[in-house]
């Protein structure tokens, strides 16, 4: 008997591993559940690690040629006070002039990968509409020797992974993409400004994502965010002067933190946006996704290798590798959000000594990078 696996929901994640399992020959049947939305991820930009885009590669699921990877080679980070303007905190580069990460469009890589995986014969492709029916038949037939969900809010979620950290972070981000003048482009720059942190990202060099996540202190705030004063504070804080900025469609994302208490149940697997969602401050979302990939593909490799069936062990397996190290980095950017909070005074007390220390200590550094870069390594 062949290995069958089904896969939920159609977002980056759900497509990289129904790649990476189609690499292994199983039969995968992926549910489309159709929540791409060209017109509202336009402005969505993905940030991907060096060691991360690496594992991509080799599994020719990136490559530069083909999916414009733009090389982020340095980050610096400012404080940002109305009154007194930006000041330097500090400024991170990888060792040895490699990439700290890359920037690639969400739906360029969206479309590509799908386009590369449709043609493959192991896969089966099903509409959403019939998910009620058409999996609680299978799952009553025991047809999948695994059901890997990557959906936070859909049927499969609501009834076995109901429980669950949930935080409303009650603040939502904006994300635009701005044309200027062209420039080098390879440095990505973060002022914490006192409504919430704005990230630049650059890609290519005349095209730079810009990322405002902005806290709701106060219920007057909830229409005082337009267009203008959004394109007014991104041009004032643009690090590179340019005469002309023009901006594209401004979208806007709701903010909140969620992981399940339970990974799996039965042979269901928690995955994706089902098995975490954190702040967008670090743009380790996505990253966190492709080290959960790594490990599933490592547990499920290892059992065909020895010859055994592909069944609940593994995921059993996988939940034991890496629960506790995604608590831990998750956890770990939601107390960042906590520390750079607008309302915490310790920020604006104690922030740039804390800031200037690190900034002098290559060693520190260099264990932020890492972290970002690799995550907190299972052992």
């Amino acid at each position: 008997m062949s290995e069958k696996i089904c896969i939920i929901g159609d977002g980056i994640t759900a497509l990289m591993l129904t790649k990476v399992l189609l690499d292994l020959n199983i039969e995968i049947d992926l549910i489309n559940q159709n929540i791409f939305n060209k017109k509202k991820l336009a402005t969505r930009i993905l940030a991907i690690s060096n060691n991360n885009f690496m594992f991509l590669k080799k599994q020719a699921i990136l490559s530069n040629k083909i999916n414009r990877l733009w090389k982020i080679n340095k980050i610096n980070i400012f404080n940002f006070k109305s009154k007194s303007g930006p000041s330097s905190l500090m400024h991170f580069q990888n060792k040895e002039n490699n990439p700290i990460f890359y920037t690639i469009k969400y739906n360029n890589f969206f479309l590509n990968l799908k386009s590369k995986i449709k043609r493959n014969p192991l896969l089966k492709i099903f509409d959403d509409k019939k998910i009620k029916n058409f999996l609680s038949k299978q799952i009553k037939k025991n047809n999948y020797n695994l059901i890997i969900n990557c959906s936070s809010s859909n049927l499969i979620s609501k009834k076995f992974f109901f429980k669950k950290i949930n935080k409303d972070y009650n603040a939502f981000a904006f994300t635009t993409i701005i044309k200027h003048k062209k420039i080098s482009n390879h440095i990505a720059s973060q002022f914490f400004t006192e409504l919430g942190p704005m990230a630049f990202l650059p890609i290519s060099e005349n095209y730079t994502s810009v990322i405002w996540s902005v806290k709701l202190y106060n219920k007057k705030y909830k229409n005082f965010f337009n267009n203008k004063i959004i394109k007014n504070r991104i041009k004032e804080l643009f690090p590179f002067k340019s005469d002309k900025i023009t901006f594209s469609l401004i979208n806007k994302f709701n903010l909140n933190f969620l992981i399940p208490k339970e990974y799996y149940k039965k042979n269901i697997l928690a995955f994706g946006d089902g098995l975490h969602k954190i702040h967008p401050l670090a743009g380790q979302g996505l990253n966190m996704g492709i080290r959960d990939i790594k490990i599933l593909k490592s547990v499920i490799e290892k059992r065909i290798n020895l010859g055994l069936e592909i069944n609940e062990t593994v995921l059993a397996d996988f939940a034991s590798q890496i629960k506790p190290y995604n608590f831990l980095f998750a956890k770990g950017i939601d107390f960042m959000e906590k520390y750079f909070s607008i309302n915490n005074t310790n920020f604006n007390k104690y922030s740039e000594k804390i800031f200037n220390y690190i900034n002098k200590n290559s060693f520190i550094k260099q264990i932020f990078v890492d972290f970002a870069d690799r995550g907190i390594k299972p052992l």
